[in-house]
């Protein structure tokens, strides 16, 4: 019986490799540049250093030699209303309202930033490219108050994920170029929460309140570096067309760390400390994406592009605890489906009232690959539509950017969670991303 209660302990308050997440197409966030989030489009003609995350065979449209650094600021808005589940009111000290659903709570954090730093080299002009630049994809925390009812689904949770790639691209032909990049990403995860005393075990529920208290509380830590890659391809076919494609490859990352539970008053031995180290595969999907550009006119661009990410993959995720008697194993079932993401966007250029000024704009609707079932408030993935904002400005070697980007996360009305406890929620939330960038060319 101990095992089996250890394995609920964990399944109740695990924080996973996601934790802070909001988004809903994949691991990472797309976000990335300001031509991407400035006009929603970027992967048909990738005209900035951003193409080593988006499409590196557009590294082709660099001249020279150019510097690109960008940063991204996501400002998370966001309420949730929790359901009552069995005793949770003993334990929670406080009763839901009227309707059945206990006062809105907020996080006290929910922010997260997207930073890159790039360079690239026209080696043999016109025809091969070089790149390397470092981002971070995924860079996003949520905490919420120590006292609130969310106490046993999130308390304090983070994930950070840089990655270093080099990328090169090769025009084969007038009209086609090919690229691709190698990197390595190394993710870092942090999550608490506290232990619900009533776990489910089978078909009876235990009180482990002998064990961790009323107050018990789990910290997990976990990193894990894993090679990346993509391909890619660049093509002109018409003089007014451009287009783009790219395969990103499945990673498979071990994130390993230590986990600890920490029993509290009401525990036999209150002061008791639980020590381990653990062991959690995350899945970062299959993804093809493409995208076309086409110039309406000579100062009008207007563009479509879809994203496809095989989540259909993960259907569950695993981890391996080591040194704690009661905790042998955790697999938590997902049951993702596939996620995809459509956009469309335009450019305004070359406008004879000011001729080095870009204005964007643009729309995108993103399906998360999450049932409402597995949903959790240390694992939020909604799907959203958003409205992209932009501008640019070339004077001489530079060019500035600005962009903002508003999302208006769809959260659904959960009845039938089958977390432990469950997250059976109804809420709102929105997203605010604002970006900044300044390209040298050297």
């Amino acid at each position: 019986m101990k095992n089996h209660v250890g394995r609920s302990v964990v399944l109740a308050a695990v924080v996973l490799a996601t934790a802070g997440r909001a988004h809903a197409g994949g691991f990472g966030i797309p976000e990335v540049g300001v031509r991407r989030t400035g006009m929603a489009t970027i992967i048909g003609r990738p005209d900035d250093a951003s193409a080593l995350y988006h499409n590196p065979a557009g590294l082709i449209l660099q001249p020279g030699v150019t510097l690109y650094m960008t940063v991204g600021l996501s400002l998370l808005n966001t309420e949730f209303r929790l359901q009552p589940w069995e005793m949770s009111d003993d334990y929670l000290m406080t009763s839901p309202e009227a309707d059945g659903y206990y006062a809105p709570v907020r996080p006290s954090r929910a922010m997260g930033v997207i930073p890159m730093l790039a360079a690239t080299v026209n080696v043999i002009p016109d025809k091969l490219t070089l790149g390397g630049g470092v981002y971070v994809g995924n860079a996003t925390g949520a905490a919420f108050d120590r006292e609130a009812v969310t106490r046993y689904h999130l308390v304090d949770g983070y994930v950070v994920a840089p990655q270093a790639v080099v990328a090169a691209a090769y025009r084969v032909h007038d009209t086609l170029t090919i690229g691709a990049n190698v990197g390595v990403i190394n993710l870092r995860v942090r999550g608490k929460r506290e232990i619900y005393p009533l776990l489910k075990v089978g078909e009876d529920t235990v009180n482990v309140t002998n064990f961790f208290g009323n107050r018990g509380e789990l910290t997990l830590d976990g990193e894990g570096w894993a090679p990346t890659w993509q391909i890619a391809a660049f093509g002109q076919p018409h003089p007014r067309v451009t287009y783009g494609v790219t395969v990103t490859g499945r990673v498979d990352a071990k994130l390993t760390g230590p986990i600890r539970i920490e029993a509290s008053e009401g525990a036999v031995n209150p002061d008791d400390v639980y020590e381990g180290e653990q062991t959690t595969t995350q899945l970062l999907p299959w993804a093809f994406m493409g995208g076309v550009s086409v110039d309406a006119s000579s100062k009008l661009e207007l563009a479509a592009e879809f994203r496809y990410w095989l989540y259909r993959q993960y259907d569950q995720q695993y981890t391996a605890i080591r040194n704690i008697a009661l905790i042998e194993e955790l697999v938590t079932q997902k049951n993702y489906s596939d996620s995809w993401a459509a956009s469309i966007g335009a450019r305004v250029h070359d406008l004879a009232a000011a001729p080095g000024l870009d204005l964007m704009a643009g729309l995108q609707y993103d399906k998360s690959p999450a049932p409402p079932s597995t949903v959790t408030l240390d694992q939020p993935s909604f799907s959203h539509p958003a409205v992209h904002l932009g501008a640019r400005y070339s004077t001489g070697r530079y060019r500035f950017g600005a962009s903002y980007i508003h999302y208006w996360y769809l959260v659904p009305t959960i009845t039938d969670s089958t977390t432990s406890p469950p997250s059976n929620i109804k809420g709102s939330g929105t997203n605010n991303i604002f970006t900044v960038s300044i390209e040298a060319s050297l």
